[in-house]
């Protein structure tokens, strides 16, 4: 035999300085489950609200010592962070104060002489509310939690240290706008002399990103030394990625593959943002790109592949459109031209110094908290 749950109980605090009222709030609340705890003033009532738990405040308006209004005021101080309704009781009709009681916390009026039915209606229906809210914010912590939990997880995924690399220098940096985001980057060493960089972007934000961005990480260190170029592992990333997609996802991505005993670097880029190369010698900055279209938007799609050679004290900047469209007040995007200029004029920085003045020179033209998307880079020094 199944045991029903006892009816649940409520506990509800009457303020009120007339002895009769607070007798038939307490008649008239007992029948439904309602336990009323009495308060005479508004003193009293401050003394019990912060020593007690409540679901509910009834208070009249005119008391001595302290007013409806006065107690309203400090009770919302003391319970800030909790959700308790409060329903003034008032026998004027007065418009005027009404309008007060409402902007300073107060969540519905009942008029003197107390109906009995109009009592348990409003009590009740503002106790249910509160129930609902109770639920939702238990729900919302559940998630914070797990968001909180999906936050480290993805620290973990996306590295932050890249020193099992010896060469080149690899350094990034990683500020997702939500807990979570899409934008990832890897530097995967293949064997002696071949090292895998990469860095991509799924579509969207929060979990759903995450989750892509988790398995597309993964793809991308499975197949990274199956193949000899960057385009074979294009191809076989989108093909994977085909048809596991949500309809409005798709990730863009730049893989470069660096060869230590050539010094050649060779990259395809699947419609993100261009790699930005700094030659040290030509004091100049290149756009490296290909043609590929987003990864997981349609079967069958050939990348491009191409090559350069690389020299020491050379640099590559692989970055998501966090940066290159970031915009300031005006509207105006930070762009890759402003982003070569930065390269060019710091390229006797190094490692995290080069990092974080990049990240000063993006917070300085635009704030973050106007931004709304991720941002991420990935810094390789030759």
């Amino acid at each position: 035999m199944i045991k029903k749950s006892p009816p649940k109980r409520w506990n509800v605090l009457c303020v009120d300085d007339s002895r009769l009222s607070r007798a038939f709030i307490e008649k008239t609340l007992a029948p439904v489950n309602i336990d009323v705890d009495m308060a005479e003033n508004g003193l009293v009532g401050i003394k019990k609200v912060s020593s007690g738990k409540y679901d509910l405040i009834l208070v009249d308006i005119i008391m001595p010592e302290m007013d409806g209004f006065e107690f309203l005021k400090e009770f919302r101080k003391i319970k800030a962070k909790e959700f308790i309704p409060v329903i003034f009781m008032t026998g004027l009709d007065d418009l005027k104060s009404k309008i007060k009681g409402l902007n300073i916390g107060a969540d519905d009026y009942l008029m003197k002489p107390l109906n009995e039915n109009e009592l348990v209606a409003r009590v009740i229906s503002l106790l249910r509310l509160k129930d609902t809210n109770s639920e939702l914010y238990e729900k919302n912590q559940l998630i914070k939690r797990e968001l909180e939990a999906a936050k480290k997880i993805q620290r973990y995924i996306i590295p932050s240290d890249f020193t099992y690399i010896n060469y080149p220098s690899v350094s990034g940096i990683y500020h997702p706008i939500d807990d979570i985001g899409g934008d990832f980057f890897d530097c995967i060493k293949i064997d002696e002399n071949r090292t895998a960089l990469m860095i991509a972007d799924v579509t969207g934000h929060g979990i759903p990103a995450a989750l892509t961005m988790t398995m597309s990480k993964m793809l991308f260190t499975i197949y990274a030394d199956k193949f000899n170029g960057s385009a074979g592992v294009m191809k076989e990333i989108n093909m994977h990625l085909r048809g596991t997609l949500l309809d409005t996802q798709y990730i863009t991505a730049f893989y470069a593959l660096f060869d230590s005993r050539e010094s050649k670097l060779t990259f395809t880029n699947a419609g993100h943002p261009r790699g930005l190369f700094y030659r040290k010698s030509k004091g100049k900055v290149m756009a490296l790109d290909t043609f590929g279209l987003f990864l997981g938007i349609s079967d069958n799609i050939e990348y491009e592949e191409k090559s350069i050679t690389v020299e020491r004290g050379d640099r590559l900047l692989l970055y998501t459109d966090g940066i290159s469209e970031l915009k300031d007040s005006s509207g105006e995007e930070f762009g890759e031209e402003r982003l070569a200029k930065f390269i060019r004029e710091n390229h006797q920085t190094r490692g995290e110094s080069f990092n974080s003045n990049l990240l000063k020179t993006v917070n300085s033209f635009s704030r973050e908290s106007e931004r709304n998307d991720d941002l991420a880079f990935l810094n390789i020094e030759f």
